[in-house]
């Protein structure tokens, strides 16, 4: 029997040629995504947030171009340029602020410089804990350098991660506004990146592709305005108390409170001692009067949360957490809403996907 006849000889050979076919096919389509990936790796985080930010923003974009009779570029220009002027003007403030208040921590803890102010007079005082308060509080404000000096090398390395992070948040904000002017962009092509989106996910998950679609821009909407919406809201209104109030680098407790509230860690940690600093410092009347200010404001996210978010788009608290501060740690500030949003998608499809 001739060899070059053989059939199974010619299905090897065939299988063999379509084998090698789909390695040069596959390799091929490898080299493409990932040159597309580095070169694209230096603005990821600024096209997923312009991205999140034209997904959240479409629907206004849609209602106000009712009034532009249907220019959506013209309605896209006004929302991207109100956008900027509430996001630019207080953040050139903030962060003249923090650079400010980073220069005088880098100056004073690893020095063992940084002292804490003595209490007054009427700190002891205050009923049943007043002395002991008075006591300690006064041994820290005499003795804190000589205290904290057998632990000053890792508390400086501690507050050179912790500062260098807070630092990046002016960079941070420029990303921002180059994010918002991108998703001026986005928000005009909305209706057929929508579009090309829905013919991917059906092309991933088949029948319910447009299912796990709605799910995300639901998600995506949701956390936005209820986590982190509610948390920018929180923050301002209690930053302006810190600002008004003139408390010591405030710039850099708006911060460190943004964190906490976008990590939805109960605001009550922070005004604790905040109120102690208050009545420590201030007389009883308007250290009173703030004090029923900021125990308001930081209980208005329970309020605002239930009004704004739907009850089926619910993400549990843990997931928010380690998205915000695992998205701060691995990507900066701009990581900080990255992360719970990106984290509260992934367990919101994986629900959808196991659940429904």
């Amino acid at each position: 029997m001739d060899k070059n006849n053989d059939p199974a000889r010619e299905e090897k050979k065939r299988i063999f040629n379509i084998s090698i076919d789909l390695i040069l096919k596959l390799g091929g389509l490898f080299v493409v995504v990932f040159l597309c990936y580095k070169i694209v790796q230096p603005f990821i985080n600024i096209l997923l947030w312009s991205l999140i930010i034209a997904i959240v923003l479409f629907p206004l974009l849609e209602w106000l171009s009712t009034f532009f009779r249907g220019r959506k570029k013209l309605a896209s220009l006004l929302i991207t340029l109100v956008s900027l002027s509430v996001l630019v003007l207080p953040s050139i403030w903030l962060v003249n602020q923090l650079v400010d208040g980073v220069k005088y921590l880098a100056d004073t803890i690893p020095d063992g410089n940084l002292q804490i102010p003595p209490p007054t007079e009427s700190v002891a005082d205050w009923p049943l804990i007043g002395q002991w308060v008075y006591d300690n509080w006064m041994q820290a404000s005499e003795n804190l350098g000589e205290s904290l000096k057998g632990f000053m090398p890792q508390i400086s390395n501690f507050a050179e991660k912790t500062l260098g992070a807070i630092a990046n948040t002016g960079m941070g904000i420029l990303q921002f506004a180059l994010s918002f002017i991108l998703a001026g962009i986005f928000m005009v092509y909305f209706k057929n990146a929508e579009h090309s989106g829905r013919v991917i996910f059906e092309k991933v998950a088949g029948d319910r592709g447009e299912e796990f679609l709605d799910a995300s821009l639901a998600t995506i909407r949701n956390v936005a305005t209820g986590v982190l919406g509610v948390a920018i809201i929180q923050t301002t209104v209690m930053g302006l108390g810190l600002i008004l109030a003139d408390i010591p680098l405030a710039a850099v407790w708006i911060i460190i409170l943004l964190i906490m509230t976008i990590a939805q860690i109960p605001a009550i940690i922070f005004n604790i001692p905040l109120i102690i600093y208050l009545f420590a410092v201030r007389e009883p009347l308007p250290a009173a009067l703030w004090t029923v200010y900021f125990l308001v404001m930081g209980l208005i996210d329970n309020i605002l949360k239930p009004l704004i978010m739907g009850r089926d788009a619910q993400v549990p608290m843990l997931v928010i957490f380690f998205g915000a501060i695992g998205g701060f740690i691995a990507f900066g500030f701009m990581g900080l809403f990255l992360g719970a949003i990106i984290l509260s998608l992934a367990y919101k499809l994986y629900v959808t996907w196991v659940l429904l």
